[in-house]
């Protein structure tokens, strides 16, 4: 049951009342034609690919003991594939994870829930739009597509900059926890968990954050603030979008 709810909490509140909808006009002349919309899809399939592809990586990274029994270690690993992206429970000790498994559920918590839920993270249509991108770009297409249905540019540019700016977030914020808590014995493991956990607004921890310095504890309530409101809000907040007056030349640069 905690890992239904936690599933529910994470889907969005647009998507369970969408669901419900469907699920009462089914059948009969109310209901939508095409069934659930783009939307609900997108978040459905992307959130049953991490939950699964989670449980089977952190069974597969030795997450769970291979010594114990198939049901106990596979329930195990499903459960925290669940609760990583949002809830922050742990039936395991964290602390003592294998490194493979510590860096999966850091990249659960940087993706996180879907866009109108209780969750943190760049949310799982960002994530889910950005690899839509990066396919199209590899195939050599102009526009990226997902389901069958065509993604404006428009959108796939505010995925791309929301995944960039949580990138330099964090990679911001390790960089500022280095330097607070130099004085302790702290491993890069550790303070990059706590950042994504912080950022993720999941609440999971190796057991560094009673640990950290008053600096260090300021830096992670500001991240907890910023992964609950959005970063790319706060960006639109801050830097208001102005035209500019004119047209510099254009200039081509190498790459790669």
């Amino acid at each position: 049951p905690i890992a239904l709810l936690i599933i529910a909490g994470g889907l969005g509140q647009p998507v369970l009342l969408e669901i419900l909808r469907w699920a009462r006009t089914r059948g009969t002349s109310e209901g939508r034609p095409g069934g659930l919309g783009l939307h609900a899809r997108v978040v459905l399939w992307s959130s049953l690919v991490l939950v699964a592809g989670g449980a089977v990586l952190l069974w597969l990274t030795g997450m769970t003991p291979m010594e114990g029994s198939l049901e106990a270690c596979t329930a195990g690993a499903l459960f925290q594939s669940v609760t990583a992206r949002t809830a922050g429970f742990n039936s395991v000790d964290i602390g003592a994870l294998p490194l493979a498994s510590a860096l999966l559920l850091c990249v659960l918590m940087f993706i996180g829930g879907s866009p109108g839920s209780c969750a943190g993270g760049i949310k799982t249509t960002t994530a889910v739009l950005w690899m839509a991108q990066f396919t199209a770009r590899l195939r050599g297409r102009k526009w990226p597509t997902i389901l069958g249905r065509h993604i404006p540019g428009e959108l796939v540019r505010r995925a791309s900059s929301l995944v960039g700016l949580a990138l330099l977030w964090n990679v911001v914020g390790v960089l500022l926890l280095a330097v607070t808590e130099a004085d302790g014995a702290v491993s890069l493991r550790d303070l990059l968990f706590e950042q994504i956990s912080a950022f993720g607004t999941v609440g999971l921890s190796t057991g560094l954050t009673p640990l950290l310095s008053v600096p260090g504890r300021l830096w992670i309530i500001l991240t907890m603030f910023v992964g609950r409101v959005g970063p790319l809000t706060l960006a639109v907040w801050a830097f208001e979008h102005r035209s500019p007056g004119v047209k510099l030349p254009e200039g081509r640069v190498m790459i790669g």
